[in-house]
Protein backbone atom coordinates (compact mmCIF):
# COMPACT_ATOMS: atom_id res chain seq x y z
CA UNK A 1 0.00 0.00 0.00
CA UNK A 2 1.32 3.29 -0.69
CA UNK A 3 2.07 6.13 1.20
CA UNK A 4 -0.83 8.41 2.56
CA UNK A 5 -0.33 11.92 2.23
CA UNK A 6 -2.78 14.44 4.10
CA UNK A 7 -2.42 18.47 3.19
CA UNK A 8 -2.84 21.13 5.37
CA UNK A 9 -6.70 21.71 6.48
CA UNK A 10 -6.19 24.78 7.48
CA UNK A 11 -4.34 28.02 6.77
CA UNK A 12 -2.55 28.62 9.86
CA UNK A 13 0.92 28.23 12.13
CA UNK A 14 1.31 24.30 12.45
CA UNK A 15 2.78 22.87 15.48
CA UNK A 16 3.37 19.94 17.51
CA UNK A 17 0.60 18.37 19.39
CA UNK A 18 2.88 19.06 22.48
CA UNK A 19 2.07 22.79 21.29
CA UNK A 20 -1.80 21.62 22.42
CA UNK A 21 -2.86 23.14 26.27
CA UNK A 22 -4.95 20.02 26.69
CA UNK A 23 -3.67 16.47 27.72
CA UNK A 24 -6.01 14.70 25.68
CA UNK A 25 -4.31 15.99 23.18
CA UNK A 26 -0.77 16.71 24.01
CA UNK A 27 -0.46 13.64 25.60
CA UNK A 28 -1.60 11.51 22.15
CA UNK A 29 -5.01 10.33 24.05
CA UNK A 30 -6.96 10.44 20.75
CA UNK A 31 -3.94 9.60 18.49
CA UNK A 32 -1.25 10.79 16.93
CA UNK A 33 -0.96 13.75 14.93
CA UNK A 34 0.14 17.73 14.42
CA UNK A 35 -2.11 21.02 15.11
CA UNK A 36 -2.57 23.90 13.57
CA UNK A 37 -3.45 27.25 15.10
CA UNK A 38 -5.74 29.30 12.18
CA UNK A 39 -5.65 32.67 10.11
CA UNK A 40 -8.00 31.59 7.77
CA UNK A 41 -11.97 30.58 8.42
CA UNK A 42 -12.43 27.24 6.55
CA UNK A 43 -11.56 23.50 7.59
CA UNK A 44 -10.78 21.72 4.38
CA UNK A 45 -10.68 18.30 3.47
CA UNK A 46 -7.19 17.18 3.88
CA UNK A 47 -7.87 14.27 1.68
CA UNK A 48 -10.20 11.99 -0.12
CA UNK A 49 -12.32 10.56 2.52
CA UNK A 50 -15.53 9.53 3.62
CA UNK A 51 -17.10 11.74 6.43
CA UNK A 52 -17.94 9.39 9.88
CA UNK A 53 -19.52 11.97 11.87
CA UNK A 54 -20.10 15.62 12.18
CA UNK A 55 -20.65 16.41 15.61
CA UNK A 56 -24.34 18.67 16.29
CA UNK A 57 -21.88 21.11 17.38
CA UNK A 58 -20.06 21.65 13.98
CA UNK A 59 -17.05 21.93 15.35
CA UNK A 60 -15.24 18.83 15.01
CA UNK A 61 -15.27 16.29 12.10
CA UNK A 62 -14.18 12.80 11.51
CA UNK A 63 -12.84 10.98 8.40
CA UNK A 64 -11.65 7.40 6.96
CA UNK A 65 -9.64 7.07 3.77
CA UNK A 66 -10.08 4.09 0.95
CA UNK A 67 -7.34 3.03 3.14
CA UNK A 68 -8.20 2.77 6.47
CA UNK A 69 -6.79 5.78 8.62
CA UNK A 70 -9.02 7.38 10.24
CA UNK A 71 -8.95 11.25 11.06
CA UNK A 72 -10.26 13.44 13.36
CA UNK A 73 -10.06 17.26 13.13
CA UNK A 74 -11.26 19.40 16.46
CA UNK A 75 -11.39 23.34 15.80
CA UNK A 76 -10.60 25.57 18.86
CA UNK A 77 -10.67 23.71 22.39
CA UNK A 78 -13.82 23.71 24.29
CA UNK A 79 -15.24 24.97 21.59
CA UNK A 80 -18.81 21.99 21.99
CA UNK A 81 -19.65 24.49 24.87
CA UNK A 82 -20.90 27.08 22.01
CA UNK A 83 -23.45 24.95 21.32
CA UNK A 84 -22.87 25.32 17.64
CA UNK A 85 -22.29 28.67 17.38
CA UNK A 86 -19.97 30.00 14.90
CA UNK A 87 -19.84 27.19 12.97
CA UNK A 88 -21.48 26.08 9.89
CA UNK A 89 -20.54 22.32 8.16
CA UNK A 90 -20.59 22.17 5.01
CA UNK A 91 -20.94 18.10 5.16
CA UNK A 92 -22.73 15.83 6.46
CA UNK A 93 -22.32 12.11 7.44
CA UNK A 94 -21.44 8.97 4.90
CA UNK A 95 -20.87 12.06 2.52
CA UNK A 96 -17.29 11.78 0.03
CA UNK A 97 -15.06 14.30 0.09
CA UNK A 98 -12.77 15.31 -2.02
CA UNK A 99 -9.04 16.46 -1.03
CA UNK A 100 -9.44 20.32 -0.54
CA UNK A 101 -13.30 20.26 -0.25
CA UNK A 102 -14.52 22.73 2.22
CA UNK A 103 -15.67 20.75 5.55
CA UNK A 104 -16.85 23.24 8.27
CA UNK A 105 -16.39 27.42 8.05
CA UNK A 106 -16.50 28.89 11.25
CA UNK A 107 -16.29 32.65 12.88
CA UNK A 108 -12.72 32.93 13.59
CA UNK A 109 -13.15 36.30 15.69
CA UNK A 110 -16.12 34.74 17.48
CA UNK A 111 -13.75 31.74 18.75
CA UNK A 112 -10.81 33.62 19.05
CA UNK A 113 -13.25 35.82 21.95
CA UNK A 114 -15.31 33.04 23.36
CA UNK A 115 -13.07 30.13 23.02
CA UNK A 116 -10.18 28.56 25.32
CA UNK A 117 -8.23 28.46 22.27
CA UNK A 118 -8.58 27.86 18.42
CA UNK A 119 -5.83 25.32 17.99
CA UNK A 120 -6.80 23.09 15.58
CA UNK A 121 -5.57 19.05 16.26
CA UNK A 122 -5.67 17.01 13.30
CA UNK A 123 -5.28 13.51 14.46
CA UNK A 124 -4.82 9.63 12.90
CA UNK A 125 -6.94 7.84 16.23
CA UNK A 126 -5.56 4.66 14.90
CA UNK A 127 -1.78 5.26 14.98
CA UNK A 128 -2.05 1.48 15.52
CA UNK A 129 -2.43 0.89 11.73
CA UNK A 130 -0.18 4.11 10.70
CA UNK A 131 2.45 5.17 11.52
CA UNK A 132 3.44 9.09 10.53
CA UNK A 133 6.15 9.23 8.51
CA UNK A 134 6.88 12.80 8.20
CA UNK A 135 5.27 15.55 9.33
CA UNK A 136 5.73 19.68 9.12
CA UNK A 137 5.38 21.95 12.01
CA UNK A 138 7.16 25.01 13.38
CA UNK A 139 5.83 26.84 10.66
CA UNK A 140 3.22 28.38 8.10
CA UNK A 141 1.23 26.21 5.97
CA UNK A 142 -1.65 26.92 3.44
CA UNK A 143 -4.53 25.26 2.84
CA UNK A 144 -3.80 22.20 0.84
CA UNK A 145 0.20 21.59 1.39
CA UNK A 146 1.60 18.83 2.10
CA UNK A 147 1.38 18.04 6.10
CA UNK A 148 1.62 14.72 7.34
CA UNK A 149 2.96 11.56 5.08
CA UNK A 150 1.10 8.23 6.81
CA UNK A 151 2.38 4.76 6.07
CA UNK A 152 0.32 1.46 7.15
CA UNK A 153 1.57 -0.64 9.87
CA UNK A 154 3.32 -4.22 9.15
CA UNK A 155 1.17 -6.40 10.98
CA UNK A 156 -1.91 -4.76 12.26
CA UNK A 157 -4.61 -7.17 13.25
CA UNK A 158 -7.57 -7.27 15.44
CA UNK A 159 -7.29 -9.35 18.97
CA UNK A 160 -8.98 -13.11 18.08
CA UNK A 161 -12.56 -13.25 19.15
CA UNK A 162 -13.11 -16.30 21.30
CA UNK A 163 -15.70 -17.33 23.40
CA UNK A 164 -16.21 -16.38 26.70
CA UNK A 165 -18.25 -14.41 29.36
CA UNK A 166 -20.72 -11.35 28.44
CA UNK A 167 -21.26 -8.55 30.92
CA UNK A 168 -23.88 -5.76 30.33
CA UNK A 169 -25.01 -2.92 31.87
CA UNK A 170 -27.28 0.17 31.28
CA UNK A 171 -26.16 3.83 32.31
CA UNK A 172 -27.41 7.16 32.00
CA UNK A 173 -24.56 9.34 30.88
CA UNK A 174 -24.54 12.08 33.02
CA UNK A 175 -21.60 14.65 30.82
CA UNK A 176 -23.33 18.39 30.04
CA UNK A 177 -21.78 17.62 26.77
CA UNK A 178 -22.14 13.90 26.20
CA UNK A 179 -19.40 11.67 25.34
CA UNK A 180 -17.07 13.95 22.96
CA UNK A 181 -13.51 14.28 22.19
CA UNK A 182 -11.92 14.27 26.04
CA UNK A 183 -14.37 11.35 27.91
CA UNK A 184 -14.13 9.67 24.54
CA UNK A 185 -10.26 9.48 25.03
CA UNK A 186 -10.57 8.57 28.41
CA UNK A 187 -12.84 5.92 27.65
CA UNK A 188 -10.88 4.48 25.01
CA UNK A 189 -7.26 4.59 26.64
CA UNK A 190 -8.97 2.95 29.83
CA UNK A 191 -9.85 0.42 27.47
CA UNK A 192 -7.18 -0.40 25.36
CA UNK A 193 -5.01 -1.45 28.64
CA UNK A 194 -7.69 -4.73 28.48
CA UNK A 195 -7.58 -7.90 25.80
CA UNK A 196 -11.35 -7.66 26.08
CA UNK A 197 -14.10 -6.25 23.29
CA UNK A 198 -16.60 -3.68 24.75
CA UNK A 199 -19.10 -2.17 23.38
CA UNK A 200 -21.37 0.82 23.58
CA UNK A 201 -24.90 0.78 22.14
CA UNK A 202 -27.56 4.03 21.62
CA UNK A 203 -30.61 3.31 21.32
CA UNK A 204 -30.52 0.12 21.96
CA UNK A 205 -34.28 -0.33 22.53
CA UNK A 206 -35.70 0.26 19.29
CA UNK A 207 -33.64 -1.70 16.67
CA UNK A 208 -33.57 0.67 13.64
CA UNK A 209 -32.17 2.99 15.65
CA UNK A 210 -29.81 0.87 17.24
CA UNK A 211 -25.91 2.16 17.00
CA UNK A 212 -22.94 0.43 18.45
CA UNK A 213 -19.31 1.86 18.89
CA UNK A 214 -16.00 -0.61 20.10
CA UNK A 215 -14.74 2.01 22.95
CA UNK A 216 -11.27 1.34 22.15
CA UNK A 217 -12.37 3.76 19.31
CA UNK A 218 -12.81 7.32 20.10
CA UNK A 219 -13.79 8.05 16.88
CA UNK A 220 -16.25 4.80 17.01
CA UNK A 221 -17.97 6.57 20.66
CA UNK A 222 -17.87 9.97 19.21
CA UNK A 223 -20.15 8.88 15.66
CA UNK A 224 -22.94 7.67 18.31
CA UNK A 225 -23.65 11.27 19.51
CA UNK A 226 -24.28 10.11 23.01
CA UNK A 227 -25.97 12.95 24.49
CA UNK A 228 -26.12 14.48 28.31
CA UNK A 229 -29.11 11.80 29.76
CA UNK A 230 -28.75 9.68 26.58
CA UNK A 231 -29.62 6.17 27.72
CA UNK A 232 -27.05 3.55 26.62
CA UNK A 233 -26.46 -0.09 27.00
CA UNK A 234 -24.08 -2.84 25.91
CA UNK A 235 -24.90 -4.88 23.25
CA UNK A 236 -26.89 -8.38 22.66
CA UNK A 237 -24.43 -11.30 23.88
CA UNK A 238 -20.94 -11.38 21.67
CA UNK A 239 -17.78 -12.97 22.57
CA UNK A 240 -15.47 -11.72 23.85
CA UNK A 241 -11.53 -12.66 24.40
CA UNK A 242 -10.50 -13.80 27.86
CA UNK A 243 -7.54 -11.81 29.59
CA UNK A 244 -3.64 -12.55 29.06
CA UNK A 245 -3.20 -12.88 32.25
CA UNK A 246 -5.65 -12.86 35.84
CA UNK A 247 -7.11 -9.16 36.43
CA UNK A 248 -8.67 -8.01 39.56
CA UNK A 249 -11.42 -5.16 39.55
CA UNK A 250 -12.89 -3.10 41.85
Amino acid sequence: MKPIILTSPLQGWASPLEAVPDPVFAERMMGDGIAVDPTGDCLHAPCDAVVLSVHASGHAITLRTAEGAELLMHIGLDTVALGGRGFSPCVTEGATVERGDPLIRFDLDLLVCEARAVITPVIVTNPDRFTILHRETDRLVGVGEAMMTLEPRDGAADVAIVEGDTVRRTIVVPLVHGIHARPAARIGETARKFVSEVKVTKGALVESDRREGNVRSPVALMALGISSATRSRSPPPARTPPTRSPQSAT
